[in-house]
């Protein structure tokens, strides 16, 4: 059942997202044109290193706490006197870094994923309550018009859902809370269910809340052969399209809501539903907008489509969402769970589930009775759902990778044969605003070619028994047609037969980066295999740069020796990882390691001589305290991900898939 379980936690609080913007640009990866410039704050006069140079690509949790636990038998508690995890604080650990947020490229900027992070429950004392490592997965359903009133990344909200890993449980604390004995005993493997829904982000740097934003999430168990990234179950799709600023059509409901999942638990009759990252908010911290009195039910004929009327004879009533409550994001976490009767569960089994509003008579209508209602959003055509885990790939040349592709019809497993399909070529990812008026010299490279690089098996065939299969891709070295950047990007469209363009969120692709082939020589040196590297990351990470190694300068290299040969050799899931970004193949990263230890064990080392590489200065960083005199209020900050949609819907023609 994932985090959608009876047994759940709930908190809420403040989320860090101080992610490093000088490599969104992937033009800024051309060591040969880099301006030092691309460190420096963006202007009125430019973009230069975008809204954030400086971050340190970190991620936090801050001052989150819990606001209430459910149990077994269906109660709820926000009472510390009935159990004492009440206000207690989900945070990261006190004995290492913070998490990394990571892009897995310029190129595609849809994906971020969480690495190092641990989570853990505590009252600020040791030992934790419970505490495990937070597997790495990208975050779903990214949008950029839930919050009212606010534009770019500041009115997007996306879902993070993963586990936590080898989790560890302190027996004082299970004696002392009730809800955590049930939480241990409704899990299996050392594992739990996490889901994070963000939104309110701020970006202005003269902001006060500068890279902050507003977090809710839900815990509950994990269970063995769940995905761990998604809720396997029912989904409810969009089928409306709203035009957005930059002309381009996104898939929302007439209401404004946009896509959630839910599941049904035919044990305990339970019906529940994800609205975390659904319903639109009129401010960052969470206040619902007023759709009118929302409902759950079932649809008893499956041709009515959204923004339709329903009667009591077409529409079967469930319970009535409390969406509008003060807090009730922070409070529920944004799920909902209802009891049905044993005939709604039956009806379920094969009709699809909505959500309704009720509508509003006025003179002129088609005679809608005040009571009935309309459709604001409903499960997807014929109850497919289909999903990938993992949806991000690592490869280094010729070499594979494996994904699992889910199909559910109206939440039970469904056997389909799997349509895939590689989106091939796509131009001008990953340039930022082609307003820019001293954009960067470099040429945007395509993504998606040469397709030939990776092979797709044959249309496989999901299980009757769980409506799973698992596929293999194979590649082959892409032979670096970016030229300045390593690799390449692939995009990887998947669907049932029947699904249309809207049956999954626009972004929901299995991406691969394919890195280019690399044979490493016996004998690196500075000049020909480290240098060029290490100034591109020295480019990109001035916090790096001017704060700790400057990665240009090999004398710089040589006094940091032994720290940069941990860095590049700690296991990728530690947030200290170097490179940040994940993208360094493992040849390369071997390589650097070896000429590290060279400079470390002082051996004879030809170093040749550096050339003259275009390197941005190093100045002073500027305090955080002094950021608000380096951004105009007046310039259009924290647009990161919106700029990049935007060039993807462009790219595209709209957000449908190319078929």
């Amino acid at each position: 059942m994932s985090f959608l379980h009876r047994v759940r936690l709930v908190f809420s609080g403040t989320f860090q997202a101080d992610v490093s913007t000088v490599n969104n640009d992937v033009r800024h990866f051309d060591n040969a044109t880099f301006e030092p410039s691309f460190q420096e704050f963006q202007s009125k006069s430019g973009l230069n290193g975008w809204w954030n140079p400086t971050g340190s690509g970190a991620f936090r949790l801050l001052d989150c706490r819990v606001t209430g636990v459910w149990y077994e038998d269906g109660s709820f508690t926000d009472d510390p006197k009935r159990d004492p995890v009440i206000g207690m604080l989900i945070g990261g650990s006190t004995e290492r870094t913070s998490g990394k947020l990571v892009d897995i490229d310029p190129q595609w900027q849809l994906a971020s994923a969480p690495w190092g992070l641990e989570v853990r429950l505590t009252d600020g004392k040791v030992p934790a309550f419970f505490g495990g490592r937070y597997q790495p997965h990208a975050f779903r359903d990214l949008w950029f018009m839930r919050t009212q009133g606010q534009a770019n990344d500041m009115a997007a909200s996306s879902s993070f859902q993963s586990v936590l890993e080898e989790v560890t449980w302190d027996k004082d604390g299970l004696r002392s809370s009730p809800f955590l004995r049930q939480l241990q005993a409704a899990t299996t493997g050392k594992r739990l269910s996490i889901r994070m829904a963000t939104f309110g982000y701020q970006g202005k740097a003269s902001h006060p809340r500068f890279t902050l934003g507003t977090v809710v999430g839900t815990l509950g168990p994990y269970l063995p052969g769940e995905p761990s990234s998604f809720v396997l179950g029912r989904r409810f799709t969009p089928a409306s399209n709203v035009t957005a600023p930059d002309g381009s059509n996104l898939p929302i409901s007439w209401t404004g809501i946009t896509y959630f999942s839910g599941q049904v638990d035919a044990a305990s009759r339970t019906l529940f539903l994800d609205l975390s990252n659904a319903l639109p908010i009129t401010d960052g911290t969470g206040t619902s907008s007023d759709m009118g009195r929302l409902s759950v039910g079932i649809l008893r004929d499956a041709a009515i489509q959204e923004n339709t009327p329903v009667t009591p004879k077409t529409f079967d009533v469930v319970a009535e969402i409390p969406y509008r409550d003060p807090r009730w994001l922070h409070t529920s976490g944004g799920v909902f769970a209802a009891t049905l009767t044993p005939e709604q569960l039956e009806r379920a089994r094969e009709l699809p589930l909505a959500l309704v509003v009720n509508a509003t008579p006025n003179p002129g209508n088609t005679g809608l009775d005040l009571g009935h209602g309309v459709v604001a959003i409903r499960e997807s055509a014929d109850g497919l759902f289909t999903c990938a885990e993992p949806a991000v790939h690592r490869i280094d040349g010729a070499g594979e990778t494996r994904v699992t592709i889910y199909a559910t019809r109206y939440g039970a497993p469904h056997k389909a044969t799997i349509q895939l399909a590689q989106l091939g070529r796509i131009p001008n990812q990953g340039g930022g605003s082609p307003g820019d008026p001293n954009a960067p010299k470099a040429p945007i490279p395509d993504i998606g070619v040469p397709m030939e690089a990776v092979q797709l098996p044959e249309p496989p065939q999901t299980s009757k028994k769980d409506g799973k299969v698992e596929i293999r891709i194979t590649t082959s070295d892409p032979k670096n047609p970016r030229k300045y950047i390593d690799g390449q990007i692939y995009l990887i469209d998947y669907r049932l037969p029947g699904q249309g363009n809207t049956a999954r969120s626009p972004y929901d692709y299995i991406v691969l980066h394919v890195r280019d082939a690399f044979k490493a020589p016996a004998r690196p040196t500075w000049e020909k295999h480290i240098q060029p590297i290490f100034v591109q990351y020295g480019n990109l990470y001035p916090i790096m740069s001017n704060r700790l190694v400057k990665l240009s300068d090999l004398e710089s290299v040589k006094r940091h020796a032994n720290l940069l040969e941990l860095a590049f050799s700690l296991d990728i899931h530690n947030p200290n990882y170097m490179p940040v970004t994940r993208d360094l193949s493992k040849p390369k990263q071997r390589m650097i390691i070896q000429w590290l230890k060279q400079l470390s064990q002082q051996e004879e080392h030809p170093l040749g001589v550096v050339p003259p590489a275009r390197t941005a200065a190093a100045p002073s960083p500027a305090a955080p305290e002094t950021r608000a005199a380096t951004t105009a209020d007046t310039v259009d900050t924290s647009s990161s991900k919106t700029h990049f949609a935007k060039g993807f819907n462009r790219a595209l023609g709209s957000t449908e898939r190319k078929k």
